[in-house]
């Protein structure tokens, strides 16, 4: 299940790189930039199983449930338009399935390695762990806790597996200086951002408007430029010891939006 927003910097290499884990994508995509058009060239080009169910944007909890119902295998790989997976992560999840009882729930949970800024430095927080993969039935659901999209399972029938390393990147705030700073600001007024688009604004005339107030101009790309920079400032550097040597792909891909060396 992948929900998309404006993914069009990295949503082509995260759905190539789990291709060899799943028997079929569900996306639901509320985009208005180039993404549902890089989903539908990988699943042309590569004969990807991708479903897309469109909708309106604003409300993240909805599209999750609306994946839920609509994925048709025991077994739910939560996946997001700016995760890469290692190798690793393909054979990792493959010998685990082998080991679990198939008349039994999971909630399986593993490290990714967060980036900030490019693909060199590191999030504060530098690692992000959710339930990535679990069984399907239909008690579970997706609520908001707090300013959180949550999966809510019921704890009798759930059992808790964890893999304990890193088996992939969150390119959590690696994009192109214009989407950037409107994911950045986003997340910083989520509630706020939500509800201007249900009202049927669009994220980037939120993100203008916030930035005027923030950074005195409302020019996307240079108060992008200035959030990269004050990123790469103040924090650490990737650690190759952390989930081994960066994808070339994403490499070269950053290369390619302006935001590496």
């Amino acid at each position: 299940m992948v929900c998309t927003y404006n993914e069009e910097d990295w949503v082509d290499l995260s759905l190539l790189s789990i291709r060899d884990l799943v028997n079929e994508y569900v996306v639901v995509d509320s985009s208005t930039d180039k993404t549902l058009d890089k989903v539908n060239e990988v699943r042309r080009r590569y004969g990807l199983p991708i479903k897309v169910v469109r909708i309106k944007a604003g409300d993240l909890v909805s599209a999750r449930n609306i994946a839920l119902k609509e994925a048709k295998y025991r077994w739910i790989l939560h996946w997001d338009a700016d995760f890469i997976a290692t190798p690793k992560l393909v054979s990792k999840v493959k010998e685990l399935l082998k080991t679990l009882n198939d008349n039994k729930c999971y909630l399986v949970y593993w490290k990714m390695i967060r980036l900030c800024g490019d693909p060199y430095h590191v999030c504060r927080n530098p690692y992000h762990v959710e339930h990535w993969l679990f069984t399907w039935s239909k008690e579970l659901r997706y609520e908001w806790v707090d300013k959180y999209d949550s999966l809510i399972a019921p704890i009798y029938k759930y059992k808790v597996v964890f893999i304990n390393e890193p088996l992939g990147f969150h390119l959590a705030y690696v994009r192109s200086p214009r989407r950037l700073i409107m994911k950045w600001i986003w997340w910083r007024f989520r509630s706020e951002a939500d509800e201007f688009m249900r009202g049927g604004g669009t994220l980037e005339d939120f993100t203008k408007r916030k930035i005027k107030e923030l950074f005195g101009m409302d020019d996307l790309t240079e108060a992008g430029k200035i959030l990269i920079s004050r990123m790469i400032r103040e924090l650490p550097k990737y650690d190759e010891s952390l989930c081994g040597e960066l994808p070339r792909e994403v490499v070269r891909r950053a290369i390619e939006l302006g935001i590496t060396r």
